[in-house]
């Protein structure tokens, strides 16, 4: 009798969505200076945060953004049996700017149910250079378990050879992140010379 193989499942998935919107240029071209404008000196560490009323000042352009991510929360999103749904998400937004040297300290978002965050500009002015840092950081749920034992080890399961360890994204120009609310979000310190601007948003579903 043959030995029979076995059954290896990945339990607990974390979705994360990259997406980038197909207008990005011209919303960008919009949002760039809208919000550099209204950008003022802030303290030094984590940049300039516009606080959560960016859609009141907004424009045209950031509703854009908004019902990009409205629509990809919509996809993400399912009924505990299976079922599609179309939901009247609440947005809460700010606008973001980072400078040479700023960060983001990881903080999850427990009031909602999925958040993210909108590069209008990376900061990287097209360069390839790595040690510009800058990356976004999801941290691992199970905190630093998986590690602790036996750190030189992984899992042989796709993305297992990563566990206990934050995953980094390197942001591009229009490129859209979400992620449940409950999971961590930070960004590693910025070495750019340019001004990174973002715009950090979370969306809660009617009560």
């Amino acid at each position: 009798m043959a030995a029979s193989k076995p059954q290896i499942r990945s339990l607990f998935a974390t979705p994360i969505a990259i997406h980038y919107l197909p207008v990005a240029q011209e919303v960008n071209t919009v949002l760039r200076p809208l919000i550099l404008e209204k950008m003022q000196a802030g303290i030094r560490g984590q940049g300039w945060s516009s606080g959560p009323d960016f859609q009141s000042w907004g424009s045209d352009a950031a509703q854009t953004v908004f019902r990009v991510a409205r629509d990809l929360a919509d996809g993400m999103t399912s009924t505990r049996s299976g079922a599609r749904v179309a939901l009247d998400w609440k947005v809460t937004a700010s606008a973001t700017v980072r400078q040479q040297g700023e960060y983001r300290e990881f903080a999850a978002q427990p009031g909602a149910y999925w958040s993210g965050v909108y590069f209008v500009d990376d900061g990287y002015a097209k360069s390839d250079d790595n040690t510009l840092g800058g990356e976004c950081e999801l941290a691992d749920p199970r905190g630093p378990l998986p590690i602790m034992v036996a750190p030189q080890l992984g899992f042989r399961i796709p993305g297992g050879l990563t566990a206990g360890d934050p995953e980094a994204i390197r942001p591009q120009n229009g490129m859209m992140i979400m992620h449940p609310s409950w999971l961590a979000r930070g960004e590693r310190r910025y070495e750019g010379a340019h001004q990174r601007v973002m715009i950090e948003f979370d969306l809660t579903p009617p009560v």
